[in-house]
């Protein structure tokens, strides 16, 4: 979705709600999400879930897997032949 439609729908469901509670808490994130020097803060994640991913974006994108022959073998029980 693009950025003008975003902020047009927002707009959208703020002037059609009176519900204050779901107003505070849009005012809140987006004040904490804006204000915020750390980029997990920034994107709603924890900081342990924003190092485990950039962690797993570090990572060799072959670790931890296995050839075909290996799967094939490990599987060999499951089928008959």
């Amino acid at each position: 979705m693009a950025i003008q439609e975003m902020k047009e729908r927002l707009h959208l469901l703020i002037e059609e709600t009176n519900n204050e509670i779901l107003l505070e808490d849009l005012l809140l994130e987006a004040d904490s999400r804006i204000h915020t020097t750390n980029p997990y803060e920034a994107e709603g994640l924890s900081k342990e879930d924003y190092d485990e991913l950039i962690s797993l974006v570090n990572e060799p994108p072959e670790k931890d897997t296995i050839s075909y022959d290996e799967l094939k073998s490990s599987l060999s029980r499951w089928f008959t032949k």
